[in-house]
């Protein structure tokens, strides 16, 4: 009998043991949360979207080289570009063209543009970071949930065992005549009491399991088990004070990393902005050709004429050269375009004047909106002190709550043992024993709840920290 009551104490003060070989750790649920969590998903996107802006802005800097055709039909008086003379007939005609444009000086926007880029891609690391860190603190809280159902189970079926001994040895002493028979009404009651507790409680575990399915966004109807180790509280120690943490989650946490890297982009953008009043020089170069149907083969023929002068009234035979100019077919496509190629290179200065104030615009927006990663980035460190010294508050009240459910314990625990021992001896009746065990019932409940409520408050700290929450408390 005390045995039962050693067990029923040792579940909530010791460790718990191993439910199952071929089961889920923490380390584990963390991880397929991380794979399938779409806040987490969005994150992972939206730092690929940036790491494409940067290699946008990296690219900036290179040339651009482009190829156009155009073939067109012409009706009436045209111009024929390979000849540039009018014609007045129908035609056809084509221009290609290879262009090629590079920067030379654009007010360092394209520096600076890259520069920011460079400093977004680390901001949504860090976001993601984050979004995995606060994944992994709720994925903690609702594994440890379950934990503590299947604790509190195990203490339920303990109380069961304790009340199936009691009621078969108070079965015995009515039989032998040294109890009346009504002795064993209150212990089957409690009897039946014990086996709804037991089964609330794994209607509680299945729920548990329900909500931590839901956050790991894994289906509901996936059956899994949790691989639940011995779970020790850490040694209580001296915690930081609020001032101390702060600067030690300041400059771990990944969102305040975040922010200070999104003032700084905030920055380089109203210099971006600004480039815009600044000239800008690029270089150009061209290779054109073109093709009209007006082109015609021309051939020439010279011939001699021969004609007789008088001088001095002698005729004088004189010859005349003459060249005579043949028109054959359209000259052949790719012929005109090998016959017509020409280049064009330059260098082009924008000087800006006036654009309606868009760039004096732009300047001031990029301004607000470092005003506004400032007051975020500040907003954000008022929260962070908030929630450091409200995360101190809950571990000290945790504590105060552990050791005055573990005090009442173990008070009920000898007072159950005197009962058992006065019930044994016909002094309290079943009722009395019942309700001592109830309440020994629920000092071991008080106990789990407050256990594992400071575990997590724990892990919160651990969080601020920057300690990962891979693995719980383990010995």
């Amino acid at each position: 009998m005390r045995q039962l009551y050693g067990v029923l104490v040792l579940l909530i003060l010791g460790g718990s043991p191993l439910f199952g070989q071929d089961s889920l750790d923490l380390a584990a649920c963390i991880d397929y949360a991380w794979q399938h969590n779409p806040q987490i998903k969005q994150a992972g996107i939206q730092q690929r979207q940036a790491e494409l802006n940067r290699k946008q802005a990296s690219w900036a800097f290179y040339p651009t080289l482009n190829a156009s055709f155009r073939h067109g039909l012409n009706l009436g008086r045209s111009i024929d570009f390979t000849s540039y003379q009018y014609v007045n007939q129908s035609t056809q005609s084509s221009q290609l063209s290879l262009n090629t444009n590079f920067p030379i000086y654009q007010g360092l926007r394209l520096r600076n543009q890259l520069k920011q880029s460079r400093l977004d891609v680390q901001a949504s690391g860090q976001d993601l970071e984050q979004a995995k860190q606060t994944n992994a603190l709720s994925v903690a809280q609702a594994y440890l949930q379950v934990l503590l159902a299947e604790e509190n189970l195990q203490v339920l079926q303990a109380q069961k065992n304790l009340t199936e001994e009691q009621l078969a040895q108070t079965l015995k002493q009515i039989k032998a005549g040294n109890l009346p028979d009504n002795s064993r009404l209150e212990l089957e009651a409690q009897q039946a009491r014990d086996e709804q507790a037991i089964v609330n409680a794994e209607n509680t575990i299945e729920l548990a399991y329900v909500n931590l399915k839901v956050l790991i966004n894994m289906p509901v109807d996936e059956k899994i088990r949790l691989k639940v180790i011995q779970l020790q509280l850490p040694e209580p120690r001296a915690l930081e004070t609020l001032d101390e943490l702060y600067l030690e989650a300041a400059a771990n946490m990944p969102n305040m990393a975040a922010n200070r890297l999104r003032e700084e982009s905030a920055d380089l953008a109203i210099k971006v902005a600004e480039g815009a009043l600044m000239p800008s020089l690029s270089g150009y170069a061209s290779l054109t050709s073109n093709y009209s149907s007006a082109a015609k083969d021309r051939t020439t023929e010279q011939t001699t004429q021969t004609l007789f002068l008088d001088v001095n009234g002698t005729q004088v035979p004189v010859e005349f050269p003459t060249v005579r100019t043949i028109e054959g077919g359209t000259t052949p496509y790719f012929e005109q375009v090998g016959n017509n190629l020409y280049t064009n290179v330059g260098i082009s200065l924008s000087v800006p004047i006036f654009n309606g104030f868009q760039s004096r615009i732009a300047i001031e927006r990029a301004k607000l909106n470092l005003e506004l990663a400032k007051l975020n980035s500040s907003q954000a460190q008022n929260q962070l002190k908030a929630d450091i010294q409200r995360a101190l508050t809950d571990v000290k009240a945790a504590r105060k709550s552990l050791e005055a459910a573990q005090k009442s314990l173990a008070a009920t625990s000898a007072s159950a043992a005197n009962t058992r021992k006065r019930f044994e001896l016909g002094i309290v009746n079943g009722f009395e024993l019942s309700s001592v065990q109830n309440m020994l019932t629920s000092a071991a409940s008080s106990v789990l709840q407050a256990k594992y409520d400071l575990l997590f408050k724990l892990k919160v700290l651990d969080f601020y920290r920057g300690i990962g929450l891979n693995t719980p408390q383990e010995n």
